[in-house]
C-alpha cells in the first residue's frame, strides 16, 4: 500500500476539492495541530509513526503465514546473506522520522523470513547428487541383472553337464548288462557250495565275466532264480547279466580237474606241453592265446618289443594251479593272468619307480638270476653283479649270461621256423653278442628271484661262477680274482693257459 499525501488548508479541514484534507485517516487516530487558531502546521509525525507501525505488524502477519506454510530449509540457506527490503515510502527523510527499534520478536521473525529467489538456485547441487545416485543405483541394477544372467549360464551348464553324465553312465550300464562289446571266449569255472550272491559276483568278476557287482546284486533281485547250483560252469561276457544268472541256475554236472605244478625257471614252451601233457589245452591254443593281451592291469606296463620272441615270456607265475581237464586256454591264460597281476604288489611297483627300471627290466633281469643262481641266498649277489655290469655299459658292454645262451639252444633254435630268423633272433637274446639286456626275459622267474632283483646285496661284484658239483658260487671284483676263482670252481686248470670266454666272464 502506497502512501498518501494529505494538504491540510484551513483549520476546518477543508482541502482545495472539496473533500476531507485528511484521507483514509482511522477512526481512531487523533491529530494534534499546533495553535489554537489554526494558522500553524498541524504536526503530523506522530501520524506516520503509527501508520508505519502498523504496516510492519500487517507484513510480519504475512511473513509468519508464509513461513508456518513452507517447509524448514536447510542450515546453510538460514545463515545465507539477506538482501536489504526497499524502503517503505518514497517520501523525503525531512517529513519521516526514524524507525523504531525493532524488539527481540521483531528480529527473529526477520531471521525466519524465506530466501529471496535468487537464493533458491543453491538448491539444485543436491538435486543433481540424488540424479547422479538414481544413476549409480541404476548401474548397479545393470551390474547385478549381468550377473543373475551369467550366474543362470554356469547353473543351465551344470544341469546340462549332470545329465549328460547321467546318459552316458545309463548308456554304459545297459550295455553292460547286456553284454554289448564283450568278448564271447569262453571261461570254466567252479562255484563252490553255500556260495553268497556276494561271493558268486566276486567270482564272476575275477573270471571277467561280469564288472559291475551292485548290478549283478540287482538283476538277481528282479529275476529272482529259484536256486543257484554249485559246481563248474562255463561262461562268456558277451551273455550279458540275465543270460549267466540262467546259467547259474541250471544243474550242472562235475567237471574232472588236474592239478599242475610249474617250476621257477620253466620256459613258456615248456608250460604250455606240461598242460597240454594233463590234458588241460593243447600247448598251441596255449601259446595263442597267453601272448596276447586280455586287459589285466599288469599288461600296460609290459614294454612291447618287436625283437621279442614270446612277448608275453617271464609274465607267467611258477605256481601250482588247478585246471579243468579239456578246458579253454583263454580260462586258462584268465586264471595265470589273476595271479601273477595278484603276486606283483604295489610296493614291488614302488621299488622299481625308486630304481629306474621298468617292470619289464625286472622281470629279465629276474630270469637270468633265476638260471644263473644255484640258491635263493646267492640271488640277491647274483643280482648285484648284472646289476653293476648295467650300470657300467663303457667297461662292461655285454652282460655274458649262459642264462641266454641256453635261452637261444632250447627255444629260439627248437621252434624258430627257419635260419634267417633264428639268427635274427640269436643276436637279440645272446648277451655275450648283443649288449645290454636281451630282447626279452629267457625264463619265468620266481617270487624269490624278483625280490633279488628288487633288493640287491650292495657289492663291488662284477664276476662270478658256480661249482657245478657242489654248487658253491665264487664272486670277484677284478678279471684276476675271477680267474682264480674259475680254479676253484673246476672250471679251469691251473696250467692252462688258454681262457675260457664262456667261464671267464660269466
Amino acid at each position: 500500500m502506497d502512501e498518501k499525501d494529505f494538504t491540510i488548508s484551513d483549520i476546518n479541514g477543508n482541502s482545495d476539492n472539496g473533500e476531507s484534507g485528511v484521507k483514509d485517516l482511522p477512526p481512531d487516530q487523533d491529530i494534534s495541530f499546533g495553535g489554537a487558531d489554526g494558522n500553524e502546521k498541524p504536526d503530523i509525525s506522530g501520524f506516520f509513526e503509527k501508520e508505519e507501525q502498523e504496516r510492519t505488524k500487517q507484513d510480519n502477519a504475512q511473513e509468519d503465514s508464509k513461513i508456518s506454510d513452507e517447509p524448514a530449509r536447510p542450515q546453510e540457506q538460514e545463515n545465507a546473506e539477506v538482501i536489504p527490503e526497499p524502503a517503505i515510502n518514497d517520501k523525503p527523510a525531512e517529513n519521516i522520522e526514524k524507525e523504531p527499534e525493532k524488539t527481540d520478536t521483531d528480529k527473529r521473525r526477520k531471521e525466519d523470513k524465506p530466501l529471496p529467489p535468487k537464493q533458491t538456485a543453491k538448491k539444485r547441487p543436491v538435486q543433481d547428487k540424488k540424479v547422479k545416485k538414481k544413476k549409480k543405483k541404476k548401474r548397479k541394477n545393470k551390474k547385478g541383472f549381468n550377473n543373475s544372467i551369467f550366474g543362470g549360464l554356469i547353473l543351465v551348464t551344470i544341469i546340462l553337464t549332470v545329465s549328460l553324465v547321467a546318459a552316458v553312465g545309463g548308456i554304459s550300464l545297459g550295455m553292460e548288462y547286456l553284454g554289448i562289446g564283450k568278448t564271447e571266449n569262453e571261461v570254466t569255472f567252479n562255484i563252490p557250495k553255500n556260495a553268497t550272491t556276494d561271493e558268486i559276483a566276486d567270482i564272476l568278476i575275477d573270471n571277467k565275466i561280469i564288472e559291475n557287482k551292485f548290478l549283478f546284486k540287482v538283476a538277481m533281485r528282479l529275476k529272482r532264480p529259484p536256486v543257484i547250483y554249485p559246481g563248474t560252469i562255463t561262461l562268456h561276457p558277451s551273455m550279458g547279466y540275465a543270460g549267466v544268472i540262467d546259467e547259474l541256475a541250471v544243474q550242472r554236472e562235475t567237471y574232472e580237474t588236474v592239478t599242475v605244478t610249474f617250476p621257477e625257471g620253466i620256459t613258456l614252451l615248456e608250460a604250455a606241453n606240461l598242460l597240454q601233457e594233463n590234458n588241460v589245452c593243447t600247448a598251441e591254443d596255449f601259446l595263442f592265446e597267453f601272448n596276447k593281451p586280455q586287459g589285466y592291469e599288469f599288461e600296460s606296463k609290459v614294454e612291447t618289443n618287436s625283437d621279442s620272441f614270446y612277448s608275453m615270456e617271464g609274465f607267467f607265475f611258477p605256481d601250482t594251479y588247478n585246471f579243468y581237464v579239456n578246458d579253454s586256454a583263454y580260462s586258462v591264460t584268465a586264471t595265470l593272468r589273476q595271479h601273477f597281476n595278484d603276486k606283483i604288489t604295489e610296493s614291488m611297483y614302488a621299488k622299481m619307480k625308486e630304481k629306474h627300471l621298468s617292470l619289464s627290466e625286472v622281470i629279465t633281469i629276474a630270469s637270468i638270476v633265476q638260471w644263473e643262481a644255484n640258491s635263493v641266498e646267492d640271488m640277491p649277489k647274483v643280482a648285484s653283479v648284472f646289476l653293476n655290469r648295467l650300470d657300467d655299459p663303457d667297461t662292461f658292454p655285454s652282460l655274458q649270461s649262459d642264462a641266454t645262451k641256453n635261452y637261444v639252444e632250447k627255444v629260439i633254435k627248437s621252434v624258430g621256423s627257419d635260419e634267417a630268423s633264428i639268427a635274427h633272433y640269436t643276436d637279440c637274446y645272446d648277451t655275450y653278442i648283443c649288449e645290454g639286456l636281451p630282447a626279452g626275459p629267457v625264463c619265468n622267474p620266481g617270487i624269490d628271484a624278483i625280490n633279488a632283483v628288487l633288493d640287491p646285496d650292495k657289492t663291488e661284484y662284477y664276476y662270478f661262477c658256480n661249482n657245478l658239483e657242489t654248487g658253491k658260487s665264487y664272486f670277484a671284483k677284478t678279471l684276476e680274482e675271477h680267474e682264480k676263482n674259475l680254479v676253484k670252481a673246476g672250471l679251469k686248470k691251473a696250467d692252462d693257459k688258454d681262457d675260457n670266454k664262456d667261464n671267464d666272464q660269466e
